[in-house]
């Protein structure tokens, strides 16, 4: 907003506001305060002149999951609102439209349903995940692994199946045949498979992409400060009030409401942050406490004792993969969280059914809200 302030001012004051008091001429204590006065006007002029600084947000359905996006700016009108969240839309659409596995007629779905040797063309963007999963795929020594789908749908997490029920081990010996991130191949704008069983499946990294390209959407229209979130995965920029955006960490209570109970706070600006844990999606058979989490190489939920981890990175998409990661590694992913580079970690270890454990990179202590 821009303002022209025009003021007929007498002769006397225009002198005394706009070249100060001139020491050779006696000025009345009337036109004193009229120039008090005047500049108190001017002040509040001013002031009213400046649009009010606002969070205005926006929220959604995505991926499966729901979005909420916050913007730290000048109050803008419904037309404007409107135009920004049809923006929005229009972003998270486009990645859907390749990477969303339930919907038969995406990239992805289409990909699944290749025979070997088969090839389909793919975006930029798609390549982009890919490349960042095989780098964390390699990195993690198969930890991360977007081919675990046909495992993680035998032990009854899958959204088609019908019962969460301990697979028989003949199940899980023939998921592992077909489970490998080296089972895929692609260049440029080319994928292929070298098995036709092998099932891609990208959640566990294109919900932080879709949080790194809706910011780059919004950076692009201007607005510097925000905060993108999408199923609890976030993407920070700028400030609000004058401070970082602050974050809350859960603490890893069974099937606890996300912020019920938290364990720290971080203050972020400008990286990615993901969660990931055991305490939400779980089941118990004959004592045995069952994890979403399935390790690809052995076809087993996991059994550590890592309830919890929080990643902060320079991207979404980074983090959201690097937290997969470590909750499929366990008590080694301090130490390979410690090879990579711009990457800090938040673990919180389960020592029994009420005590915890929390550790920490060194550079995570940094982002803590004291």
């Amino acid at each position: 907003m821009t303002c022209r302030i025009t003021l007929n001012l007498p002769c006397e004051i225009s002198e005394a506001y706009f070249m100060g008091f001139n020491p050779d001429k006696q000025y009345t204590m009337t036109q004193k305060l009229k120039v008090f006065l005047l500049i108190s006007i001017l002040i509040v002029l001013m002031t009213h002149c400046e649009p009010p600084m606002v969070v205005t947000k926006w929220s959604g359905q995505t991926m499966g999951t729901f979005y909420h996006i916050s913007v730290y700016g000048p109050e803008m009108d419904e037309a404007r609102h409107l135009q920004i969240h049809d923006g929005i839309d229009s972003v998270l659409q486009s990645i859907n439209q390749q990477m969303n596995p339930w919907d038969p007629e995406s990239k992805i779905s289409r990909f699944n349903r290749l025979k070997a040797g088969d090839t389909l063309d793919i975006s930029p963007e798609f390549a982009r995940v890919l490349d960042i999963s095989g780098r964390i795929w390699e990195s993690s020594d198969g930890a991360f692994d977007p081919t675990v789908g046909p495992l993680v749908d035998v032990w009854g997490f899958g959204a088609g199946s019908k019962e969460k029920k301990i697979p028989d081990p003949h199940e899980i010996k023939t998921c592992l045949e077909y489970t490998g991130f080296d089972l895929i191949g692609w260049e440029v704008t080319k994928l292929t498979k070298k098995d036709s069983r092998v099932r891609l499946d990208l959640a566990a990294v294109a919900k932080g992409f879709g949080v790194d390209a809706v910011s780059r959407y919004l950076k692009s229209r201007g607005f510097t400060n925000h905060l993108v979130e999408i199923g609890g995965e976030v993407f920070a920029m700028g400030k609000v009030k004058n401070r970082s955006w602050q974050l809350g960490i859960d603490r890893p209570e069974d099937f606890a409401l996300p912020g019920e109970s938290l364990s720290s706070v971080i203050s972020i600006s400008g990286q990615g942050v993901a969660t990931s844990g055991d305490y939400r999606n779980f089941y118990i058979d004959k004592g045995r406490r069952i994890s979403h989490t399935i390790n690809p190489k052995t076809g087993e939920p996991v059994t550590h004792n890592l309830a919890s981890v929080t990643i902060i990175a320079p991207d979404c998409a980074r983090a959201d993969a690097i937290a997969t990661a470590c909750i499929v590694m366990g008590n080694t992913a301090p130490e390979w969280l410690e090879s990579l580079d711009s990457v800090e970690g938040y673990f919180i270890f389960r020592q029994d059914s009420v005590t915890i454990r929390e550790t920490m990179t060194p550079g995570f202590a940094d982002y803590l809200v004291k």
